[in-house]
This record gives C-alpha cells, sequence and structure tokens, in this order.
C-alpha cells in the first residue's frame, strides 16, 4: 500500500479472545510489507503490537466478499486464521454494515462467517484432514506421532484445517512453561514439512476442554481459533468429547461445532474492535 498523502497508513486494531490482528483494507490500492516491517509493526513497544496482520483485498474469484492474507507476528504466511476470519467479520460489520453472512477467501480456501453481534460471531472452517501428510509428516501412516523430547515421549495427534496442527492431551492442565517448551520444539520441529501450531489439551469433560496453542510464527497466544477447532475435532473423533465442545483458552472461550468426517468445522465467539489508527511507512528501523 502507497502511504497516505501525509506519509500515514491507516488500519485497524482486531481482537478476538486476545487473539490480536492489525488490519488493513489493500482493496483500493496495492500493499506487499516485507517481513522486516511485518516484525516491527508486530513488537509490542515498537509498533502497533499483534499476533497477525490481516490484508483484506478484493476477491480473486469474485464469488466472495473479499480476500484476507494472512501474516505471523515473525513475517512469516499463514494459510488461516480462525479467530482472524471472525475479526474481519466484525470489522466488516463496521465498516460496511455488513452483518449476517459473509464468504472471506483465504489461503486456506473459502471462509463463510456469520455476524450477529460482537459477542456471537461464527466461521466455518474448512473439513478437518486427519491424515500425517495433510498435517506436513511424511513416512508416518496414521496418529499418533510419537516424537521424543527432553526424556519424554510425547504422543502427538495432528489435523489440518488448511494450516497444521498438532495436539498433545494432558493429564492435568497445561502450564505456560510446558507449552513454551513444547511448542518451540514441535512447531518447527524437521519431521514437519510446514511446522505446525502446537496444542495442549486437558479434557474436564465430554464437551469442555481446556487448551493452550503455541502458534508457528506467533508463540504463546491468548487463543487461536483454528487451534480450538483442530483440537475439538481430534478429540471428537477419537471419542473423548462430543459436540458442541467448549474450548477455554486464556483469552476466553470458543464454542466448536463438528458434526461428522466430511463436515466442516465452526467456531463461535466474541471479537472486539480496539481501535483506528494510523503508522508511518516504511517503519523499518535499519
Amino acid at each position: 500500500m502507497k502511504p497516505e498523502p501525509d506519509g500515514q497508513l491507516p488500519f485497524s486494531k482486531l481482537e478476538a479472545l486476545g487473539n490480536d490482528f492489525m488490519l488493513v483494507d489493500a482493496r483500493q490500492r496495492s500493499f506487499d510489507p516485507d517481513g522486516q516491517v511485518i516484525r516491527q509493526w508486530a513488537d509490542r513497544r515498537r509498533g502497533v503490537g499483534f499476533d497477525q496482520l490481516l490484508v483484506v483485498r478484493p476477491s480473486e474469484t469474485g464469488a466472495q466478499h473479499c480476500r484476507v492474507d494472512i501474516f505471523n507476528g515473525d513475517g512469516s504466511p499463514a494459510e488461516q486464521c480462525g479467530n482472524g476470519m471472525r475479526a474481519v467479520a466484525l470489522w466488516l460489520a463496521r465498516e460496511e454494515s455488513l452483518a449476517g453472512r459473509a464468504r472471506l477467501e483465504t489461503p486456506a480456501g473459502t471462509v463463510e462467517t456469520y455476524y450477529q453481534s460482537p459477542d456471537r460471531i461464527s466461521a466455518t472452517l474448512a473439513v478437518p484432514g486427519f491424515e500425517p501428510a495433510r498435517v506436513g509428516l511424511s513416512g508416518l501412516e496414521s496418529f499418533p506421532w510419537r516424537v521424543a523430547l527432553d526424556g519424554e515421549i510425547l504422543a502427538a495427534h495432528g489435523a489440518s484445517l488448511g494450516n497444521p496442527h498438532l495436539l498433545i492431551i494432558e493429564a492435568t492442565a497445561p502450564q505456560p512453561e510446558r507449552v513454551e517448551s513444547i511448542g518451540r520444539a514441535l512447531s518447527r520441529h524437521p519431521a514437519l514439512e510446514r511446522g505446525a501450531n502446537v496444542g495442549l489439551a486437558l479434557i474436564e469433560g465430554r464437551r469442555q476442554v481446556r487448551l493452550r496453542v503455541y502458534e508457528r510464527g506467533a508463540g504463546p497466544t491468548l487463543a487461536c481459533g483454528s487451534g480450538a477447532a483442530a483440537a475439538a475435532a481430534i478429540l471428537i473423533r477419537l471419542g473423548r468429547v462430543d459436540s458442541p465442545v467448549s474450548v477455554s483458552q486464556p483469552g476466553g472461550t470458543l464454542v466448536v461445532n463438528w458434526s461428522d468426517a466430511g463436515q466442516p468445522v465452526s467456531i463461535s465467539g466474541p471479537a472486539r474492535h480496539v481501535f483506528e489508527g494510523v503508522i508511518a511507512w516504511p517503519t523499518v528501523n535499519h
């Protein structure tokens, strides 16, 4: 995006359960930030601060309301972001009075959102894929993937929602330091072709799961929408929980619905507009 005449780039700051985003509307102008710019903007002391940058562009097919490109805070591209799509639905409702359903084009395919109120925004993601190859693990026929880490053998289950996810089922509530150590090691494990988001889950009941997620390219986040969807789908498939599932994360709770194999998974919860702002372009410190 070219800067405005005064040299400032407008943006919106949004969050969904503490999973926070910088959104740039690039439907009327070009916008191609490099990784260094994204990393500086993501810095919570020297920039805007966010988990992901969401870039809204015109739909490439014309069949959707818009396209959304997603970048992690480290500048790497992401295929999907469930909470981000719910935040885009809120932004469309605010900016264009687009309540109800919207279709968003993403690198992982079309996401259908449904805006009812800021507290009730849903996103229907992809049909989950449970084959190890879909998660980027070649040579493994089926999950769990058993991997040694710091003297412990972890049993990791996996699912793809267009982006790859691993899930470790825990016997106790996952603590931040454990999420950090396991997430950092597994999210970029050399056996994974594209890395993965890593979730640690405690099953608290047939419809209740406690989850912490280490996001590939962002680190531990207060919430991860596609991570919650992947965790619920994996646990439903294993027969450990029933749909709908309330997935509690440090930032709040998402309700996940998944009816059966071959069907898409949906997530529902709140999102919030934080502020509108402008930032100098470029802002890279050399």
